[in-house]
């Protein structure tokens, strides 16, 4: 008989006087990452294969934009050991 009753609650909610709010903000910083998979020559020079957290990227003094974020895929006929690149901005 007893789970039939109705079970007694103990807390109550009333509009007004017992309402709260809050705000919560998260803020998460992600550092810009780089990375060279592969290189492979070619003909036309090198192909590398790299992944990157960034839209833009300055490799051997010039910029590259990349659609997205992720792995992608670079021609260049800079050879990697004269490569130098500056990432963040």
């Amino acid at each position: 008989m007893l789970l039939l009753a109705p079970i007694l609650c103990g807390a109550e909610s009333t509009a007004g006087s017992g309402s709260a709010s809050a705000r919560v903000r998260i803020a998460v910083t992600v550092p810009p990452v780089f990375r060279v998979l592969q290189v492979t020559p070619t003909p036309e020079g090198y192909d590398y294969r790299v992944w990157t957290n960034m839209k833009t990227v300055v490799i051997g003094g010039q910029e590259y934009r990349f659609d997205s974020v992720g792995e992608t895929t670079l021609k260049l006929r800079i050879p990697p050991d004269a490569l130098w690149w500056v990432h963040g901005l």
